[in-house]
């Protein structure tokens, strides 16, 4: 009976736990702009031909889909979250969001100012910082070392700014497990 009521309990404390990938922790629901979304999917981001990983990424989304046409043609806040396990310089952060900008967008030079005031909020991290960056219908916010910035740009600098994790990406396997592929 005892073993029963363990089996029990630890079914309910799974299924009302985080999803975890790694021992790397994420919600399974977070709320962004007044709007409940859900986790999509965790990627890791791996960089250099060693495949190093730099970050686990979670994707939270108003529903789950794997295919990123449903969700970057909305209006709905998206969420993004990194979660570093490993020590990176903002420079090499901030060059990454610019290259990734380029590669996904081929407008990425209107962007520029929006893009250096973004650049401007990401500090330099350490193992287990977390960057979060939500994706609103007016701009984006991000959320770094315990502080929420103002929000910068628009709708379409926030749109923009998320086809750089789905529109060729630097890395498909992060790609595919933000999707839950």
């Amino acid at each position: 009976m005892k073993k029963l009521l363990g089996l029990i309990a630890l079914f309910f404390t799974l299924s009302l736990s985080a999803a975890t990938l790694d021992g790397i922790n994420f919600a399974d629901k977070v709320s962004v702009d007044g709007k409940e979304l859900v986790l999509n999917g965790i990627g890791i981001r791996k960089a250099t031909i060693l495949k190093i990983k730099v970050y686990y990424g979670a994707l939270y989304l108003d529903s789950k889909t794997k295919d990123p046409a449903a969700f970057l043609s909305t209006t709905s806040p998206k969420q993004i979250v990194m979660h570093f396990v490993r020590e990176v310089e903002a420079k090499k952060l901030r060059d990454a969001f610019n290259e990734g900008m380029e590669a996904a967008n081929s407008n990425h030079a209107s962007y520029k100012v929006m893009m250096d005031k973004f650049n401007s909020l990401i500090p330099d991290v350490v193992k287990n910082d977390q960057i979060t960056i939500n994706f609103l219908t007016d701009g984006v916010t991000v959320t770094a070392k315990g502080k929420t910035s103002e929000k910068v740009g628009n709708g379409e600098f926030s749109k923009a700014l998320l086809n750089i994790w789905f529109t060729n990406p630097r890395d498909e396997q992060l790609k595919n497990g933000l999707l839950g592929k």
